[in-house]
């Protein structure tokens, strides 16, 4: 009998362990969305932290019927991206995989230590992959995208893996679009141009959003977390308005909102919306105090 348990017990640390680290990969989003109903996401969003930073799933749902996922990790690095995708298309046919660029410029090679000590700093709601993030330090250098007619030369194999994530993408009848998510930390007019002209090269979409900091009504002194890195609640709630509309634009995404087979999202969208709404709250009210003080 003891056997019989000890086996059993072996069996299902086994299994999860096999979600978690299958093909190498740890990313805790990736093993979440085999979770997810099968063939129920239209759209994967991949990256590192500016992804599960920026894009709010069940945002998109509220406003769009938009179904999605952020697949993100911290310092995710293109190799990973690729084993990402993999695990994410075993379960799931998206229309779009929606790639935060950021990582196009990280190093395949290169040790990231930060991984736990930022998923400790920044985990605090999971919401389809996306983290809620309610801290408030102003980024205060200014303007960051200064134009130039100067490139900032990607990492070695980043073009390699790119083939592989195009060609796993095309397989799967997935269309690749690349958006840069605004963050004067990680980007500028330099790494605009490389992307442009290697979206244009590959003929992919490209959105960048630190173009377009002003349409979004991004504030540099509210919207940002720590200093222009990430974005916190309020700059990510901006980003997904705007893209939900260029995703329902573009692409004539189907809404799923009046689904029986989606009612699940409903359930949790009406939670996010009440989380949502109660941690905006309160970073109002720590705004004004700020305000008050200065």
């Amino acid at each position: 009998m003891l056997l019989v348990s000890l086996l059993v017990f072996s069996s299902t640390v086994s299994a999860k362990s096999k979600t978690q680290t299958e093909n190498g990969n740890q990313n805790k989003n990736a093993a979440g969305i085999r979770k997810e109903s099968k063939n129920t996401i239209d759209v994967l969003v991949a990256g590192d932290s500016l992804s599960y930073s920026s894009v709010s799933p069940l945002g998109l749902w509220n406003q769009y019927g938009i179904t999605s996922y952020v697949c993100g990790q911290p310092g995710q690095m293109l190799s990973e991206t690729y084993e990402t995708l993999k695990l994410a298309f075993k379960t799931q046919k998206p229309r779009l995989v929606l790639f935060e660029t950021n990582v196009l410029f990280r190093k395949l090679d290169k040790k990231n230590e930060k991984k736990d000590l930022m998923s400790k700093l920044y985990v605090r709601e999971d919401s389809k992959g996306f983290k809620l993030r309610d801290g408030v330090r102003p980024y205060r250098e200014g303007a960051y995208m200064k134009k130039t007619e100067k490139k900032e030369k990607m990492p070695e194999q980043v073009e390699t893996y790119m083939e592989k994530i195009l060609k796993l993408c095309r397989r799967h009848g997935a269309g690749l679009v690349l958006v840069s998510t605004p963050s004067p930390k990680n980007y500028n007019y330099q790494k605009h141009n490389t992307l442009q002209e290697y979206a244009e090269k590959k003929s992919l979409t490209y959105l960048d959003m630190n173009l377009i900091t002003k349409g979004l009504k991004i504030d540099w002194k509210t919207d940002t977390m720590d200093q222009g890195d990430h974005l916190n609640l309020s700059g990510a709630k901006k980003v997904t308005e705007y893209l939900g509309k260029y995703l329902k634009n573009e692409f004539g995404l189907s809404d799923h909102r009046d689904e029986a087979l989606y009612k699940t999202w409903k359930r949790m969208a009406k939670e996010y919306t009440r989380k949502e709404q109660e941690m905006l709250k309160q970073m109002q009210a720590i705004i004004g105090k700020e305000k008050m003080k200065s």
